[in-house]
């Protein structure tokens, strides 16, 4: 169908070869987690006078271990289980001629590293001792800065019930939207990580679902969760790159037959009303939910006991939501999605453990992109299908040595349509007012709907081994490798026509073609190419323990990235514009780089309760696919001034082009073959103390630096602009009031680049300060769990950021939220306000549960956010360069408001026959706050006119049965 032969060829001899190597390698297989920090149990056993105790048998079980793992002590007394699902741990210590001493409720999560020290007395007439102590918290040995969600956490509070309302109540994050009762369930949600928007990892029960390198790439089912961790700071040689790593566990079955069922639903009924008069005098008109529901089901078990499990699990959730400035008789925006999961854990003996895992979905989104600034027509259709699975291989060698082996995938497809046709109702897009008409197209991207098929296989290895020193310590050796080959197919259909019209407050303007061939010849006279990066990472690293009270850890990472392209051709219907074109395969360039990482973790009083850390590292960027805009055959443009000579507003033929104002593509695109790659350099120092029970207390300063910024610009422009151009404009919002005019002093590119275009993707140039960006977070978290039914976890973070900004392209979707503004280089037409903007932002976070008598438990879901920083965007027309924008002041000149969101539940549970019948009552923004979280930043009639809201008030019934 697609010209994709060199990608599959070349792509099933790597794997084939990767595959024959892995198996002869097997010792450096992967763990069930390969790509992930591990998840360990360690300590020291000792006797009464605090003597190490070699060749104890120390077993570990737990409901969420099939069977049981075995470690015998080594000669120095220390003992280690190198990688164990999370769940809540009972150790068994046997030794002949001492008391057996049994260590229960040790809760371990993923990630995490546990010390569990044990004393062992002499034998007497008491043949065993079992020690009721809390479960340690602290991670004295890694340096990873996060949270983990486990299943109570997940299901016990009002959430969004899906992976970014699990990310909303992480330290450190700052997410780009807020949920209001499943408000924003259809949509993925941006945020960054101590600064760094994108550059993230997503890994789903073993599989990198990454999307792009930031994307999650996946709706997974929430209920069919029974972990998820984020760490977004102080992470180890197995993550790339220097966002967030998130890592999401899918229940795995037990001993024991398990079910859940669980139904929530809203009507328009239980949705209030928030819009008051100073909102709507800005354009408001409520975004309430009209109908939300989620239906949830699973099943879990031994198919044989502690040697063959199952589950699997059914969810819906349909969606129907209002948006601000659209009439409800008009449209709303409506999302489906369904998905299927399944997984089953194989122990065919003492030694190896086998686990496949699979999930499946269906999303349909009829009216993507609906907004107040794009009516019902200019929407486009999703039906999309998304898939991923791996199977995996575990194995204990011996006392020392833990190996595993991971295969699998990624990927969906995901096309787009429009709901007019184009011959008679052109896409249309205002750069003053950002209203687009006609048929969809700016939401599809820069050209109309498309059709994407993106795939990720991929394999990872990974080989621990642990080495004991003389004194109560060891190195904990791990070495592993990762293969993927990141690559998608977005064919851009020319289902909206080849033609975009770029109007001025409703007057012709600009014009952009494009080379799109004919839709109904997709694929047969006309292809897209697949667009990828494959990688291959090794990485080597020591934790080395001294006694038990410091450790080191040193790692080398490192990453070979080849981006490339495959076959394909175009055939455009513009042919008087645009050549047809035949584009061979090719690989860009190899790069190659090596990250090391260094950490430091301290016990001061020695007892596993507090930890002193620092760590410094490097981070190299993942690539993905952000050289496909070289690619020749992927969709090019060119934009004109449009001369519209008949006054009928429509493209008559090549003689009402004016100037060529920009381009893109990777006809008029090229690349610095010696463009540095991009990296960030991290510094970390945090103090962390288990203060009583279960609780823990974190102080930490996070500092992140960012270096070798890409960008695409003209190059032919750069530096140009020094043509000065008086401009005259008058300022004016949607509020009205008494306009303002103001004389501005631009910058133009002379008359003899009018018109020429050198696109290049190259780094950041060193005018703008190379693309250097410095983000400083100071952070206090703490976190309590008692048992199942009462938790707390609390964080607050302030961030000091210095980075290059961008109002090219701001976004008016009510669904980005929380800065609309993107990170970025552009040519500045008026340096009075630089490129370079400092801004800060903060964010606190409160969630918790309390159990009380007759089963009743309460929940709290909290978070407040600081507003964004912002400036009017003006856009002027010049003579040479054509558009262009700029801001009008310092970005923290003004802040958006402040943002409170209170979520609560009330719930009660009522036993039927050994099982658990739960009701449940959510309200979600019990203050009912109508925080403005978007607005139109554009100079013009529409300056100010809010495109989102916190959505109302809102009550949700639920209904949970568990046995």
């Amino acid at each position: 169908m697609y010209m994709r032969n060199f990608a599959e060829e070349s792509s099933m001899h790597s794997l084939r070869r990767l595959l024959v190597l892995s198996i002869a390698l097997a010792a450096l297989a992967s763990t069930a987690r390969a790509q992930t920090p591990g998840t360990r149990l360690v300590g020291t056993v000792t006797d009464a006078q605090g003597g190490a105790l070699p060749g104890v048998t120390v077993t570990a079980t737990s409901p969420a271990l099939i069977g049981s793992q075995v470690a015998v002590s080594e000669g120095n007394g220390t003992y280690q289980f190198p990688a164990l699902p999370a769940g809540t741990y009972t150790l068994t210590f046997v030794l002949d001629g001492f008391q057996t001493v049994t260590r229960e409720r040790i809760a371990l999560a993923v990630g995490q590293t546990l010390t569990v020290d044990a004393q062992l007395p002499l034998a007497s007439l008491k043949e065993s001792v079992t020690v009721t102590a809390g479960s340690p918290v602290v991670d004295t040995q890694t340096t990873a800065i996060g949270n983990t969600l486990n299943e109570a956490k997940l299901t016990g509070v009002p959430t969004s019930t899906d992976l970014w309302g699990a990310l909303a109540r992480t330290p450190g994050l700052r997410m780009q939207g807020f949920d209001v009762g499943g408000s924003h369930k259809i949509q993925a949600t941006g945020y960054d990580a101590f600064g760094i928007t994108g550059q993230a990892r997503v890994i789903t029960e073993g599989v990198d679902t990454t999307e792009g390198n930031s994307g999650a790439g996946f709706y997974q089912d929430y209920y069919a969760q029974s972990e998820i961790a984020v760490s977004a700071a102080g992470q180890d040689v197995t993550m790339n790159t220097p966002g967030a790593l998130i890592v999401a566990t899918v229940k795995s079955g037990g001993n024991q037959f398990k079910a859940l069922f669980n139904q929530t639903w809203e009507g328009r009924q239980f949705v209030g009303r928030n819009v008051d008069a100073a909102t709507a005098a800005r354009g408001f008109t409520g975004q309430p939910n009209l109908l939300f529901w989620e239906t949830h089901g699973d099943l879990g078990g031994p198919i044989l006991r502690d040697q063959l499990w199952f589950f699997v699990s059914r969810n819906h959730f349909h969606a129907d939501k209002a948006i601000s400035g659209v009439p409800q008789s008009v449209a709303t925006d409506l999302g489906i999605v369904d998905d299927v999961t399944t997984k089953e854990t194989w122990k065919p003996g003492a030694r190896d453990t086998l686990i496949g895992y699979y999930q499946w979905q269906h999303k349909q989104a009829p009216l993507r992109g609906l907004s107040v600034t794009r009516g019902p027509q200019s929407t486009l259709a999703q039906s999309s299908y998304a898939w991923m699975y791996d199977g995996r291989w575990q194995r204990v060698w011996t006392n020392r040595l833990f190996t595993g082996f991971t295969v699998g995938e990624w990927g969906y497809d995901f096309p787009e349509k429009p709901s007019i046709d184009y011959r008679t109702n052109p896409p249309r897009t205002d750069l003053v007012t950002g209203v687009d008409t006609g048929a969809g197209f700016t939401q599809g991207g820069i050209a109309g709907p498309f059709d994407a098929h993106p795939a990720k296989p991929q394999v990872f290895g990974t080989a621990t081994y642990y080495l004991p020193t003389k004194h109560r310590g060891g190195h904990d050796l791990k070495a592993g490798f990762e293969w993927l080959d990141d690559r998608t197919s977005v064919a851009y259909s020319g289902a909206s026509g080849p033609l975009l019209y770029l109007d001025s407050n409703g007057a012709p303007s600009e014009i952009r073609l494009t080379d799109l061939g004919n839709p109904a010849d997709l694929g047969r006279t006309w292809s897209a190419p697949d667009d990828g990066d494959r990688r291959l990472a090794l990485y080597a690293q020591d934790r080395w323990s001294l006694a038990n009270r410091v450790t080191l850890t040193a790692g080398l990472r490192y990453d070979r990235q080849r981006p490339y392209y495959t076959a394909s051709k175009r055939d455009p219907v513009l042919a008087g514009v645009f050549p047809a074109v035949t584009t061979p395969a090719r690989t860009l360039f190899v790069r190659n780089t090596f990250a090391p990482r260094l950490g430091v973790s301290y016990d001061p009083a020695g007892d596993g309760r507090s930890a002193v850390k620092a760590f410094w590292g490097r981070y190299d960027d993942n690539f993905s696919t952000m050289f496909a805009g070289v690619d020749p055959g992927g969709v090019n443009t060119r934009t004109y001034v449009f001369h519209d000579l008949n006054g009928n507003g429509l493209y008559d033929g090549p003689q009402e082009l004016g100037a060529l104002v920009a381009s893109t593509g990777g006809a008029s695109t090229s690349f610095d073959p010696n463009l540095k790659t991009p990296y960030t350099d991290e510094i970390d120092v945090s103090y962390e103390r288990q203060v009583w029970r279960q609780s823990a207390l974190r102080v930490a300063y996070v500092r992140k630096m960012s270096r070798n910024a890409l960008s695409t610009f003209n190059a032919a422009w750069q530096g140009q602009f020094t043509v000065p151009v008086v401009v005259p404009l008058t300022l004016q919002g949607v509020t009205g009031g008494t306009p303002a005019v103001q004389t501005f002093t631009v910058y133009d590119v002379p008359e003899a680049l009018r018109g020429v275009v050198d696109n290049a993707i190259a780094n950041t140039p060193a005018s703008a300060g190379g693309g250097a960006a410095d983000y400083d977070t100071a952070e206090v978290a703490f976190n309590e769990q008692i048992g199942h039914e009462v938790f707390l976890d609390a964080s607050y973070d302030f961030t000091w950021q210095n980075d290059l900004r961008t109002p090219v392209g701001t976004s008016n979707s009510p669904l980005t939220q929380a800065d609309p503004i993107a990170e970025g280089y552009y040519e500045n037409a008026y340096p009075a306000v630089s490129n370079r903007q400092r801004t800060t932002d903060w964010v606190f976070h409160l969630s918790g549960r309390y159990a009380l008598p007759w089963a009743i438990g309460v929940g709290a879901n909290l978070a407040v956010q600081s507003g964004w920083n912002y400036a009017r965007v003006i856009t002027v027309q010049l003579p040479g360069s054509g558009t262009q924008r700029f801001w009008l002041q310092n970005l923290d000149a003004n802040r958006s408001q402040t943002v409170p969101l209170l979520d609560l539940r009330l719930d009660k549970a009522w036993p039927i026959g050994g099982h658990r019948l739960t009701g449940m009552l959510d309200v979600f923004n019990v203050l009912n706050s109508n925080a403005v979280v978007n607005f139109n930043l554009a100079n013009g009639p529409r300056f100010d006119q809010i495109n989102g809201a916190l959505d109302p008030r809102t009550l949700e019934l639920g209904l949970r049965f568990e046995f």
